[in-house]
C-alpha cells in the first residue's frame, strides 16, 4: 500500500491509466508489436530516487506518509499538508539513457490507446492544450472512464466529469419525465474523484452563465420562502450570506462556482415546495450541475454544502440521483474532512457554520434512514461535536430568540430519536419484556421532557409550535410500533400509535388544507404508514373482543373515521401526481371497508350481547396529548377547509346485510405490508 501511495505522489497531476487492468496475453496484436513491454522503473543505483515528502516533514527531516489530501504529520500539526513543485534540480538530473527511451515509447503506445479508444489524437497537441474543445476545462478526465468502459467521447459537453462514464443519454423531453436520467449518480462522480484525485486547488473565480428570474424581488421572494422552511430544518447555508451573493448576482456580478451552484440550486428546491412548474425548477437544477465538479473540486466544507443542497433537491423532485447514495457520499466527505469531531477552528463563524453542516447532514440520514428501514450513516458514539449555537445574524447568542432555535431544537429530539432507532430496529437478540417496558417509559419521558423545554420562535411561532407537536409524534410513532425488538406491543403502546397516528394525519391534512403540504415521497410513506396504524390499532380492538376482552384503544369515533377518510383522499390526491399511488390509495380503502366492516359487524354482536348480559365498560382513557409548554401558546387559525366527511355507511354493510369477513392473518400482514412499501416506494423513487 505504501508503494501506491508513493506512485500516487510521484505522478501527482499527471494522466493515470490505472483503469486498465488486464492487457493482452498475446503480444503480437499490431497495435503493440512495435513498443516494447512497460519496464519497471529504474533502479536506485540507474537513477536519483526524487523526494516526494510534503513541505512540513521536510523542513523537519521526518519521514512522510504521503496520505492524500494531508499526512499524518500535518494532520496532528493542524497545518495544510503542500508538496514542493519540480525544481531544477529535478530538472537537471541525469536520466540513463535506456530509461529515457523507455518513457518516450510509452508515452506513444499511450497516446495510440487514448486515440483507438477515445477518437482523441493528441499526438501533435502541445503539452497542456485544452484538448476538449467545448470550454470545459474539467474534461479531460472522463478519460479514464471512457477507457476503462470502452465508451466514446461525447459529442456535448456534458455536466459532470463523471457524465461520460454513465450509460444513459437521453433528450430534453426524455429528461423531463424519466426518473433518474438527468444526472449521473453520484457515485459516479465520487468514483472518478477518488481515482484521479488531484491537489486541493483554488477554485475560479468566475461561473458559466446565470439563470434569473424576472427581477431580484421574485428571486428574494422565493429565497425567503426557501429558509423558512427548509432554512429552518438544514440551516448549513447562512441567510445573510446567500442574500449578498444573490444581489450581487440580480446587478450584473460573476458568482464563483460555489456561490453559482448554492443559487441555482436553492431557486430549484425554492420552486419545487412552491409547487411551482416543474420545467422551471429543472432549468434552474442543470444551471446548477455545470458548477457541481468544480464545487466537488476539493474536500472541504463548500464541497458538502453543495452535495446537502444536492440532497435537498432530490428529496422533492423524482429526477436526479438518490438521496440515499448522496447521504452517503456526504457523510464520506463530512467525516473524512472531521466535521463529526469536536476539534479546534480559526473563527466562530467558520465553527458554526461547520457545525451546521453536519447536524444539517445527522437530520437527514436519521430521517431517511429510518423511513426506508435502513441502516444509519454514522453512530451517535463516533460524533464529539458539539451542538448549534443559538446565534443571530449579527453573531450575538439569542437563546430561545434566534433563526437556530428551531434547528437546535430538531437536533436534540434527533438525538434521542436515533437511540430509539438504534435499540429497537437492531438486530440484536430479543431483550425481555420487561426491560423493554423499562426502557420504553424512559425514552417517552425523554421526549415529553424535549417537547416541555423546547421554547418557540417568536419569528415563526405557527411553524415552531406545528413543526415540534410533528417531530413529537413521529417520534411516538416510531418508539411504540411493532418492531424487531418488539414484535408485540402491550396496551400502552397500541393506545399511543393510535392516538399518534390521528396527530400525524391531522398535520398533514392541514398543511394539505392550506395548500403547502409538500407531495414528497416522504409525506406519502409517513401518511401511509400513519393510517395502516390505525388500521392495525383497530385490529388489535377487534382481537380483543373476541377474546372476550375489552379493547385497549377508545378513540372519538368521528375523528378516528374522518382520519381514515382523509388518509385515502390524499393518497387520491397523491395518485394524481405521481404514477402508481392510485393503486396504493385503492388498496388502502379497501383494507379499510374490510376492517370497518368487521367492526359493524361485532358491535352488532356486542348490542345483541348486552340486553341480555350487562358488562361493565371501562372509561375510555385519555386522549393522547403533548406536554404543554410553561408558556401560554397562540391557538393556530382553523383551516379554510373543513376535514373530510365521515366514511359512508355504504362503504361498511350492503343492502343484502352479507357482513364480509376479515381473514384472521389479514392485520399482522397489513401492518408489516410497510416493509413491503418501503422496497416498493425505494425502487419507484431510484431510492
Amino acid at each position: 500500500m505504501t508503494g501506491r501511495n508513493k506512485d500516487f505522489r510521484d505522478q501527482l497531476g499527471k494522466f493515470r491509466l490505472d483503469s486498465i487492468s488486464s492487457y493482452p496475453s498475446d503480444p503480437s496484436p499490431t497495435w503493440l508489436s512495435s513498443y516494447p513491454e512497460p519496464v519497471e522503473a529504474a533502479s536506485p543505483s540507474r537513477s536519483k530516487r526524487v523526494s516526494t515528502a510534503c513541505d512540513f516533514c521536510r523542513k523537519r527531516k521526518k519521514k512522510c506518509d504521503f496520505r492524500y489530501p494531508n499526512c499524518s504529520a500535518c494532520t496532528r500539526a493542524g497545518v495544510r499538508c503542500t508538496i514542493p513543485p519540480p525544481g531544477p534540480q529535478v530538472a537537471s538530473a541525469s536520466v540513463p539513457r535506456d530509461q529515457l527511451e523507455t518513457l518516450q515509447k510509452r508515452v506513444r503506445w499511450l497516446e495510440e490507446v487514448v486515440k483507438r479508444k477515445s477518437g482523441l489524437s493528441v499526438a501533435e497537441l502541445a503539452t497542456g492544450t485544452p484538448v476538449d474543445g467545448e470550454g470545459d476545462p474539467d474534461w479531460w478526465y472522463q478519460v479514464p472512464a471512457m477507457i476503462a468502459t470502452g465508451g466514446a467521447r461525447p459529442a456535448t459537453s456534458m455536466s459532470s466529469p463523471a457524465a461520460s462514464g454513465s450509460s444513459v443519454t437521453a433528450g430534453p423531453s426524455e429528461a423531463s419525465t424519466a426518473v433518474g436520467v438527468e444526472l449521473p449518480n453520484v457515485g459516479e462522480i465520487f468514483r472518478d474523484r477518488l481515482e484521479h484525485r488531484r491537489p486541493s486547488v483554488a477554485r475560479p473565480s468566475s461561473a458559466p452563465r446565470v439563470q434569473r428570474l424576472s427581477s431580484l424581488e421574485e428571486a428574494e421572494r422565493l429565497a425567503g420562502q426557501y429558509f423558512d422552511s427548509m432554512g429552518y430544518q438544514y440551516p448549513f447555508m447562512s441567510r445573510p450570506e446567500f442574500m449578498s451573493n444573490l444581489r450581487h448576482i440580480y446587478t450584473g456580478g460573476v458568482p464563483s462556482p460555489e456561490t453559482h451552484n448554492s443559487y441555482h440550486i436553492v431557486m430549484a428546491i425554492s420552486l419545487l415546495i412552491g409547487s411551482a412548474d416543474p420545467t422551471k425548477a429543472a432549468e434552474f437544477y442543470n444551471a446548477s450541475q455545470e458548477t457541481l465538479p468544480m464545487a466537488l473540486q476539493n474536500e472541504d466544507l463548500p464541497a458538502v454544502r453543495a452535495l446537502l443542497g444536492l440532497a435537498l433537491y432530490t428529496m422533492f423532485a423524482t429526477a436526479g440521483p438518490s438521496i440515499w447514495h448522496v447521504l452517503g457520499a456526504i457523510m464520506r466527505l463530512a467525516t473524512s474532512i472531521g466535521l463529526h469531531k469536536a476539534r479546534p477552528y480559526a473563527s466562530i463563524a467558520e465553527e458554526e457554520m461547520s457545525k451546521r453542516a453536519f447536524w444539517s447532514l445527522y437530520n437527514l440520514d436519521r430521517l431517511i434512514a429510518s423511513t426506508l428501514g435502513r441502516p444509519l450513516g454514522i453512530a451517535d458514539d463516533d460524533i464529539s461535536v458539539g451542538l448549534l449555537r443559538e446565534l443571530n445574524d449579527d453573531g450575538t447568542e439569542a437563546p430561545g430568540a434566534s433563526g437556530m432555535t428551531i434547528p437546535l431544537q430538531v437536533v436534540r429530539l434527533r438525538r434521542i430519536f436515533s437511540r430509539i432507532y438504534q435499540y429497537l430496529y437492531s438486530s440484536l437478540p430479543r431483550p425481555p419484556p420487561q426491560e423493554v417496558v423499562v426502557t420504553l417509559g424512559q425514552f417517552r419521558r425523554e421526549v415529553d421532557d424535549w417537547r416541555m423545554a423546547a421554547p418557540v420562535y417568536p419569528s415563526a411561532l405557527l411553524y415552531s409550535t406545528s413543526y415540534y407537536d410533528y417531530l413529537y409524534y413521529t417520534t411516538l410513532l416510531l418508539m411504540y410500533r411493532p418492531s424487531p425488538r418488539n414484535p408485540t406491543p402491550d396496551i400502552t403502546s397500541i393506545i399511543s400509535c393510535g392516538d399518534s397516528s390521528l396527530q400525524v394525519i391531522r398535520s398533514y391534512w392541514d398543511s394539505y388544507s392550506i395548500g403547502k403540504l409538500k407531495w414528497i415521497w416522504l409525506t406519502l410513506s409517513q401518511l401511509y404508514f400513519a393510517g395502516i396504524t390505525i388500521l392495525w390499532c383497530l385490529e388489535q380492538n377487534a382481537r380483543s373482543l373476541r377474546e372476550s376482552q375489552p379493547a385497549p384503544w377508545h378513540p372519538e369515533e368521528q375523528t378516528m373515521r374522518r382520519g381514515i377518510q382523509a388518509v385515502i383522499v390524499l393518497l387520491e390526491e397523491f395518485g394524481k401526481r405521481r404514477p402508481g399511488v392510485d393503486r396504493l390509495a385503492e388498496t388502502f380503502r379497501h383494507q379499510s371497508t374490510m376492517i370497518f366492516s368487521q367492526m359493524a359487524y361485532q358491535q352488532h354482536q356486542l348490542e345483541q350481547q348486552h340486553h341480555h348480559h350487562p358488562q361493565y365498560q371501562p372509561p375510555p382513557p385519555p386522549t393522547l396529548m403533548p406536554p404543554q409548554p410553561s408558556m401560554p401558546l397562540a391557538a393556530p387559525p382553523p383551516p379554510p377547509v373543513p376535514l373530510a366527511p365521515v366514511l359512508d355507511d355504504v362503504l361498511l354493510v350492503d343492502s343484502s346485510g352479507t357482513i364480509p369477513m376479515i381473514d384472521p392473518q389479514m392485520a399482522d400482514q397489513l401492518y408489516y405490508s410497510y416493509n413491503w412499501f418501503q422496497e416498493e416506494m425505494a425502487s419507484y423513487y431510484t431510492l
